[in-house]
C-alpha cells in the first residue's frame, strides 16, 4: 500500500507540473506576441505581417497561432517532464538536466518555427531578431529552473533527514 501511495503523490505532482509548465509556456507566448503588437505602430504591424505568419492579421493572433502556442507549451510541459523527471532519467547534475532539456527545447521551438512557417522567407535577419528576442527568455528560463529544482531538492533532503532523526529516536 506504501508504494500505491507514493505512487499517487509522484503522478499528481507530475501531473500538476505538466499543466502548469504548459499553462505559463502558453500564456508567456500569447502575451509576448500581444505586447508585440501592442507596441507595434501601423506600418510596423504590416512589416511585421510581411515576415512572419504569426502577425498574419494585425492586430490579432489567428487560432492557427495560438494553436501553434499551445503545441509548443504541450512540448515544452512534455520536454520538462522527460528531463525532470527521476522516472525517466537517471542524471543526477541539475545543471545537466537542466541543459539538456534547454538545448532539445531549442532545437523544438526551431522545428515549430521552420515547419509552421513563423517566418515566410529564410532571411538571417528574421532567425537572428528571433534569437535575440528569445535568448533572454531562455537564459531566464534556464536560471529559474535551475533555482528551482536546487531549492525542490534541498527542501526534499531536509525532509529526510527529518523523517530519520524520527525514525532514529524511539
Amino acid at each position: 500500500m506504501g508504494k500505491n501511495n507514493n505512487r499517487m503523490i509522484i503522478d499528481r505532482k507530475s501531473i500538476h507540473d505538466f499543466v502548469y509548465t504548459t499553462s505559463l509556456a502558453f500564456t508567456l507566448q500569447t502575451l509576448i506576441a500581444a505586447f508585440v503588437m501592442f507596441i507595434s505602430s501601423s506600418e510596423t504591424a504590416s512589416e511585421q505581417s510581411r515576415i512572419s505568419s504569426i502577425y498574419a492579421t494585425p492586430g490579432f493572433l489567428s487560432k492557427s497561432t495560438l494553436l501553434q502556442f499551445f503545441i509548443v507549451a504541450v512540448l515544452t510541459g512534455i520536454i520538462r517532464h522527460i528531463f525532470m523527471s527521476d522516472m525517466i532519467l537517471k542524471i543526477k547534475s541539475i545543471a545537466l538536466r537542466i541543459s539538456l532539456m534547454f538545448v532539445f527545447e531549442i532545437i523544438m521551438v526551431g522545428i515549430v518555427v521552420w515547419r509552421c512557417n513563423w517566418f515566410r522567407s529564410m532571411q538571417v535577419g528574421h532567425w537572428i531578431g528571433f534569437v535575440i528576442g528569445a535568448l533572454p527568455c531562455m537564459i531566464a528560463g534556464f536560471i529559474m529552473a535551475y533555482k528551482s529544482e536546487c531549492r525542490e531538492n534541498e527542501e526534499m533532503n531536509e525532509a529526510l533527514k527529518r523523517k530519520q532523526q524520527e525514525e532514529k529516536q524511539p
